[in-house]
């Protein structure tokens, strides 16, 4: 019995809450159908809607104009529309967009917010905030900077190299090597260069380097030139800056002797620079001690003497002194010059060839020699020698000039100014059957 009242008590609990939960879609529905019937429309209100600022399509767009200021970027509505429909709207399925029908030309226009729905159907607007925009609209040209012209440039500001090391400004690459700048035409003309900063290193470099910029910055003239109305891509460059090893080289000549009796020390001379810095990628110079401007023949020096030489190139070094040539003077102070006539008796011919003759065929030579004063006022042409090596011209038919070495014997600092030239015959010595040369039988037979 107790069982039975326990089942009717559960039964009529299930009764209740089907009824209740009838009750309540029963009241619901009923709800709706009063709110679509008897309130069909609705408020709604979106916050921080995204204004499209596209010219696309406008005339705006076709004359080339674009917005370079802008005082909003957002806005807030309040629409009405059938409560079905827009109840459950959002910033998504709202557009707000310019109604630029009235910009014609560059300048500031205050521009009304066209409002739609995602699809484009027009909205019934209760409310905008702001109704419109204050838009600046100019036409956007571009420029271009670049490192070849100067225009895009490194500040080495806080960049050294290390005790021994040059860095040089002119051998900078910026990659890439050229930026281009957008804006109004006005402002992309006060623009005068482009500067990449780099952060300052502690030490001094002592190798070559890639850094990444710290800023870049526009520039009008020599300040710096901030627009919002200017745009560019500063991103990715980077600046490689070659580091080279610096020397300071010694410059010296040789000075060539036409015979080993000239003391060619005693010959003294002075440099217009004694010494040139140049560079190298590496320390391949390390062990380079001075550097050779060439030969001098002695025979072109004499008191007063001054000749120019370039300072030969080097594919292990580069020349950064800015000095391409040194002047060589030759002083020779307390010397001086004197002319002798040398007979032909005092001029020999060595090294000749076998089965050949050289003859000295000139009577003398007027020869200008150059030494010390006190020296020379004691010599006379019996004090000199001339001498012809036949192993300089090898063997000839005839007559030829041939050059002759002047020297004074026992005094190394003496020298001849000058090429000088002798007429000298050879004539090959035929020798007879029994081995007897031709003058060899004409004497015996004179005998």
């Amino acid at each position: 019995m107790a069982e039975e009242k326990k089942k009717k008590k559960n039964s009529a609990r299930r009764e209740n809450v089907i009824l209740m939960i009838v009750s309540a879609v029963f009241a619901i529905t009923i709800w709706t159908v009063l709110s679509l019937t008897a309130f069909p429309d609705v408020d709604v209100t979106i916050h921080d809607v995204q204004i499209d600022f596209s010219l696309d399509g406008s005339y705006a767009d076709l004359a080339g104009l674009s917005i370079i200021e802008r005082d909003y970027e957002t806005a807030n509505i309040t629409f009405t529309g059938r409560r079905d429909k827009v109840s459950n709207y959002g910033p998504g399925d709202v557009h707000i967009a310019l109604d630029t029908t009235s910009v014609r030309s560059s300048g500031a226009y205050n521009i009304p917010l066209v409002v739609t729905d995602s699809s484009g159907a027009q909205l019934d607007v209760v409310d905008i905030v702001p109704q419109s925009v204050h838009v600046v609209f100019d036409v956007i040209a571009s420029k271009e900077l670049s490192a070849e012209d100067g225009t895009l440039r490194v500040s080495l500001s806080g960049i050294r190299a290390a005790q021994g090391y040059a860095i040089d400004p002119n051998d900078i690459t910026i990659t890439p090597s050229k930026v281009t700048i957008y804006g109004p035409q006005d402002y992309l003309d006060q623009v005068t260069s482009c500067v990449i900063s780099l952060d300052p290193t502690e030490e001094g470099l002592n190798k070559s380097v890639k850094l990444t910029p710290a800023s870049v910055e526009l520039y009008s003239g020599n300040a710096v030139f901030n627009s919002t109305r200017i745009s560019y891509n500063k991103d990715n460059f980077s600046v490689n800056i070659p580091v080279y090893y610096t020397k300071n080289l010694p410059l010296s000549i040789t000075l060539i002797g036409y015979n080993d009796r000239i003391d060619v020390s005693s010959i003294h001379y002075a440099l217009s620079t004694d010494s040139i810095v140049v560079r190298s990628e590496n320390d391949s110079i390390e062990d380079i001690e001075s550097i050779s401007l060439g030969t001098i023949d002695i025979r072109d020096i004499r008191p007063g003497y001054i000749v120019t030489l370039p300072i030969p190139p080097n594919a292990y070094y580069t020349n950064i002194s800015g000095i391409e040539e040194v002047e060589v003077r030759f002083d020779l102070e307390g010397y001086t010059t004197k002319s002798i006539m040398l007979p032909n008796r005092q001029v020999h011919v060595i090294n000749e060839f076998a089965d050949y003759n050289m003859t000295v065929e000139q009577d003398r030579l007027r020869v200008e020699v150059v030494g010390p004063e006190e020296i020379l006022n004691e010599l006379d042409a019996s004090n000199f020698i001339g001498q012809i090596d036949a192993m300089d011209y090898g063997v000839f038919d005839g007559q030829r000039f041939l050059t002759v070495s002047v020297y004074a014997q026992g005094y190394p600092n003496v020298w001849s100014y000058g090429v000088n030239q002798m007429i000298v015959s050879c004539e090959r010595v035929v020798s007879d059957p029994q081995g007897q040369s031709e003058e060899g039988q004409e004497a015996e037979n004179n005998g």
